[in-house]
């Protein structure tokens, strides 16, 4: 893992006159220059790279490469193992759990529930193949979904936040309300690609993600798609770069979220390769950065330990990868590249698929309460583990 930079501290205000939306480096990044590149560098280059190899591959031997891309952003990249580091997280820092009232209960009974959610899905493989593949494909492509944009619009706040105390302008008008409508309105966009429009031009092509639901939008409605992602993105960056000096980390951030979207909507096999990579990334520098120690802290996990103890904690979720790349046959599709059929023929395999299935919703559940930064409680606790105090 690329170190992180030191805390987050505020540095001196920019006061030199620049030209409208020059782009302003220095203080700004987020973790560190090299990490905040790294987030958007290796998951672009992993889905480009393969998707120009697969045309230079035989067909077998493609489909070989988009599944071990696919696997390699869903568990080295960490999508799918970067779960368990919120439970890491609680274990040593206790005040993340308990910042607001009532939040420790809630997380429990919570993380209870999708435990039980997990046994049914795990119960589904007996009863119905079909209702399965429904509740896997849908279940945590939209929670799944949902979850990627809104950790995106959390880092996007963190840049403003981080351009505000360098002294930079606050985001305009234009752009909070923006910033309001991109986790509903990218969501909507890529749930109605990846399951009501066909995925290529043929008369009788299915959606990207086929569950059943019969026929489908035809493959130029896309365009529509498009038409709003680009009109979305070109005035969010019209309200960014009107600012005399803008947040060049920001900027950047900016265009990876542009870039993953925009990916998934015109090529979905390769989107779900960058989408979810980034998505993993994030979310190793966040816990990282989080389980530092602060200032009035009880010494629980010294610096040196805390990229071993991420590792070890994800070991498990790291060999269920490893046993299903193995077996895994076909392509992979969708947020957690679920393609479960060759669990069927394993029952221990089937329980701990389930547990780790079960995992990630409580993941989604936990995520939900700790990241309230409306409630000011939490928004306190959760800024000095940030190292925004």
């Amino acid at each position: 893992m690329t170190p992180l930079s030191p805390a987050v501290n505020p540095s001196s205000p920019v006061m030199a006159p620049s030209p409208r939306g020059a782009l302003a480096f220095r203080d700004l990044w987020l973790f560190s220059p090299r990490a905040d590149f790294l987030i958007v560098a290796l998951p672009l280059a992993l889905a480009l790279c393969t998707a120009a190899a697969m045309g230079l591959l035989a067909p077998g031997a493609a489909e070989n490469a988009h599944r071990l891309s696919a696997w390699t952003a869903q568990n080295l990249l960490g999508n799918a193992t970067h779960v368990i580091l919120t439970f890491l997280l609680f274990a040593v820092h206790r005040d993340v759990l308990t910042a607001a009232p009532g939040q420790p209960r809630q997380v429990l009974a919570g993380s209870l529930a999708m435990l039980g959610v997990g046994t049914v899905l795990f119960f589904t493989f007996y009863a119905e193949r079909t209702a399965h593949t429904y509740g896997v494909a849908v279940l945590f492509n939209v929670f799944g979904t949902h979850h990627t944009l809104s950790q995106h619009r959390g880092i996007w706040s963190l840049h403003g936040l981080r351009a505000s105390k360098a002294g930079l302008p606050g985001a305009s008008t234009v752009e909070r309300k923006l910033q309001q409508m991109y986790v509903p309105l990218m969501l909507t966009l890529l749930l109605v690609r990846i399951f009501f429009v066909a995925e290529s031009p043929g008369p009788t092509a299915p959606a990207y993600l086929d569950v059943g639901q019969g026929h489908v939008l035809p493959h130029g409605a896309l365009a529509v798609l498009l038409a709003v992602w680009l009109g979305y993105f070109l005035l969010l960056f019209r309200s960014v770069m009107r600012t005399e000096a803008v947040s060049g980390p920001k900027v950047l951030y900016l265009l990876a979220m542009a870039t993953a979207t925009g990916l998934v909507l015109v090529a979905p096999t390769w989107g779900y390769v960058m989408l979810p990579a980034m998505h993993g990334l994030e979310y190793y520098m966040l816990t990282a950065r989080m389980l530092e120690p602060r200032e009035g802290d009880a010494p629980r996990l010294p610096r040196k330990f805390i990229v071993p103890a991420m590792i070890a904690s994800m070991l498990p979720l790291l060999a269920l990868g490893a046993v299903h790349g193995l077996i895994q046959q076909g392509v992979m599709r969708g947020a957690l590249g679920s393609n479960m059929g060759a669990a069927e023929m394993h029952p221990m395999l089937r329980v701990a698929t389930s547990l780790g299935f079960a995992c990630v919703l409580a993941h989604y559940f936990a995520d939900a309460l700790i990241y309230r930064f409306r409630i000011p409680s939490i928004r306190a606790v959760m800024l000095k583990r940030l190292g925004f105090s």
